[in-house]
């Protein structure tokens, strides 16, 4: 699958795996800071009709943070299996973007280029170990 992508649209993939990994983290720290996990009893708002949407609500809200923590811990495991030099790039690249030019102190325009092909394929050959295509296109 690779190898029929062109840099464009590897690109694109990464940049969303990103985007939804760095959502998962804020919405990780909205979640612990605004919802309560404990059981707790208002006496003062317990109806019977209300009682049943908000054990389902809590049910949803912690299915929700699983799932955002297992996407958190596979984007981590990723991070661990890729070499230094790509783990530099793609945290340059995507994590803390803040300077579109990072690489023009750094490297040639055409290195910047090599690298980044290596480091997309690198990367993404360490994720379809994670990911199968069909979720990685989903993305």
């Amino acid at each position: 699958m690779i190898e029929k992508l062109n840099l464009k649209d590897k690109d694109r993939i990464v940049r969303k795996i990103y985007k939804n990994y760095k959502k998962a983290q804020l919405d990780m720290i909205y979640m612990s800071q605004h919802y309560n996990y404990y059981p707790q009893i208002d006496l003062f708002k317990v109806r019977e009709t209300s009682y049943g949407s908000a054990d389902q609500k809590m049910l949803n809200q912690l299915e929700k943070k699983e799932r955002l923590e297992d996407y958190v811990r596979i984007v981590n495991q990723i991070h661990s299996q890729l070499s230094n030099e790509t783990f530099t790039f793609i945290e340059n690249e995507y994590l803390n973007f803040y300077d579109i030019n990072w690489y023009i102190p750094l490297y040639s325009k055409a290195t910047y280029y090599r690298m980044k092909h290596k480091a997309l394929n690198e990367l993404l050959e360490v994720v379809l170990i994670f990911w199968d295509e069909e979720e990685l296109m989903q993305l």
